[in-house]
């Protein structure tokens, strides 16, 4: 193609430009390409084009038209700050890792770099940092939706649940209808069990975002539908747009299954579940050996060491586990309840160390111990400042049951509750509510769940025979049939006096950032008692892979 002569290009410019901002992507795309064509070294239509193919989910495209346009202006800081912003959606933070890196001798003194590192440390769990980061990136101007979400998501994580939503308001402020913020104001909202509000904030996300699948996500999480409710068809709609592979997709398909199910409609029900499910098994697949292996690896640890003398805390926690959906959050809201007891939630503080260092264990069990032992004094100094002058915390970290008698062994104050529910009910409601991506991979697969329910059992076995008498177990059947028995027992079993709010525990005022948020926000009710009958054909690959189920 011949050059481009000055004129031409400024109008060919114009034009793919006023097609970006008209909303007609395509149209700019094709214009943009045709520039470059006859004009390759100009840094604004690769900037451009990049800009358009984010939009368009051309990641690749986009990666390869900022590299091109940084290449011509390598000290641009709008380049950088577009192309990060891209990165660090991208579900490998190892690229937005590296391009970080690359754009700090460019971008460190300025405020968009602020919001970059604390996405960084936000993502490290190091809460007061990014919290920090945020503040600065706000008080040097940039003033950004997602640094006002951000910023409240790292005070959520420091308990400051008042500034959080100061945050999100002060963001709404300025950006009334930004659907990230408004999705953020309704989880807060839900967690802190104002649901009311919360759907009303989540609705009017989803009419600026119709489109967005993880607005009825957690829609569906708020609300009980019915056949004609509204947001079925979007979200029906907005389904049959997602093509395979598709990151929005299982958050559709999942919502549509709660909708087939709260209005009766349980002939759909594992039509959407199976395809939600399916994609993620694609997207993170399963090693159940793996995961067997390092459960054998920790007992063969705990036998060689565990009659070993080890430095032990004066920490009291009470730690609620259990296989996920199987009761852990009633329970813990049970526990919350108590004048002496503060929910600490899914804190992930100690466990995921003592894991690690169970993982990488090498050399002698002195050695081992002295570092679980730091691990746990690091513990009760998070525990010191998140939690001042509370007598006793939960935490909630439902893997815990996989080091029990390591912790147990560490910190001998602290009280340990197993939960356990009937695995066919547990596995089902596993396979029909929607995780972290990537964190419960087995979750996606019925027999996966059965070979993952079989190995918690395992687990369990193994701690009640080395370390008889030093948690209490609780069945969730037990505790729907007999609230005031089991939660008397169950208080007892956390070595506390009994107090009747305990019962009443749906009128508890605090955050819960689980799945149950919703449902410990109401009394106890029966109907998830046996629920899995319904769906006993849709779940013969669990039922065959698990085996026979002892009742009662």
């Amino acid at each position: 193609m011949a050059t481009l002569g000055k004129q031409q290009i400024k109008d060919q410019f114009a034009k793919a430009r006023q097609a970006q901002l008209s909303g007609r992507l395509g149209d700019a795309e094709r214009g943009y390409k045709k520039l470059l064509k006859g004009a390759p070294n100009l840094a604004e239509v690769h900037f451009n084009l990049a800009e358009v193919s984010v939009l368009l989910g051309k990641v690749a495209q986009a990666a390869s038209g900022f590299e091109a346009a940084l290449k011509l202006r390598p000290n641009e800081p709008a380049i950088w700050i577009s192309y990060l912003d891209m990165a660090s959606k991208h579900p490998n933070p190892q690229n937005f890792e590296l391009l970080r890196k690359r754009a700090s001798p460019v971008l460190k003194q300025t405020p968009a770099f602020a919001f970059y590192e604390g996405l960084a440390q936000l993502r490290a769990k190091s809460w007061e940092k990014a919290a920090q980061l945020f503040k600065a990136a706000l008080s040097g101007g940039f003033r950004q939706p997602q640094v006002f979400a951000e910023y409240s998501a790292a005070l959520v994580e420091l308990k400051q649940y008042a500034l959080a939503r100061e945050q999100i308001e002060n963001g709404l402020a300025l950006a009334p209808t930004n659907a990230l913020l408004l999705s953020r104001k309704s989880s807060l909202l839900q967690s802190m069990g104002e649901l009311d509000e919360a759907r009303a904030t989540l609705q009017k996300a989803i009419d600026l975002s119709p489109k967005a699948g993880w607005h009825y996500a957690s829609y569906a999480s708020l609300t009980k539908m019915a056949a004609d409710d509204p947001n079925i068809p979007k979200m029906k709609a907005a389904l049959k747009m997602r093509r395979a592979g598709d990151e929005d997709l299982p958050n559709l398909a999942y919502a549509l299954a709660k909708a087939m199910e709260d209005s009766g409609q349980h002939s759909k029900v594992f039509g959407y579940l199976d395809q939600a499910n399916h994609a993620l098994a694609k997207a993170y697949p399963y090693d159940a050996a793996a995961v067997e292996a390092i459960a054998e690896r920790t007992r063969k640890l705990f036998d060689e060491f565990g009659d070993m003398a080890v430095p032990t805390s004066t920490a009291a926690p009470i730690f609620v586990t259990g296989a996920p959906r199987s009761g852990t959050t009633l329970v813990e809201q049970i526990l919350a309840s108590h004048s002496r007891v503060e929910g600490g939630g899914e804190m992930g503080l100690i466990q995921p160390k003592i894991a690690d260092l169970i993982t990488g264990q090498s050399g002698g069990g002195e050695m081992f111990w002295a570092k679980c032992a730091e691990a746990v004094r690091e513990f009760e100094a998070d525990l010191a400042r998140l939690f001042p002058d509370v007598p006793h915390v939960t935490d909630k970290s439902i893997s815990s049951y996989a080091t029990l008698g390591f912790l147990a062994k560490l910190m001998p104050n602290a009280r340990f509750v197993v939960v356990r529910r009937d695995p066919r009910d547990n596995a089902l409601s596993i396979y029909k509510n929607q995780f972290k991506a990537g964190l419960h991979r087995y979750a996606n697969r019925l027999d996966h769940i059965a070979i993952f329910l079989r190995q918690f059992e395992d687990m369990v076995d193994f701690w009640r025979d080395r370390c008889p008498n030093r948690f209490h177990e609780i069945r969730y059947e037990d505790l729907i049939a007999d609230p005031e028995g089991q939660s008397k027992a169950l208080v007892a079993a956390a070595g506390l006096e009994w107090e009747d709010t305990c019962l009443s525990f749906y009128e508890t005022k605090r955050e819960v950032r689980t799945l149950s948020a919703t449902q410990v926000r109401q009394p106890m009710y029966s109907s998830s008692v046996g629920a899995w009958k319904r769906f006993e054909r849709d779940m013969q690959p669990f039922l065959k892979q698990y085996g026979s189920v002892e009742d009662g």
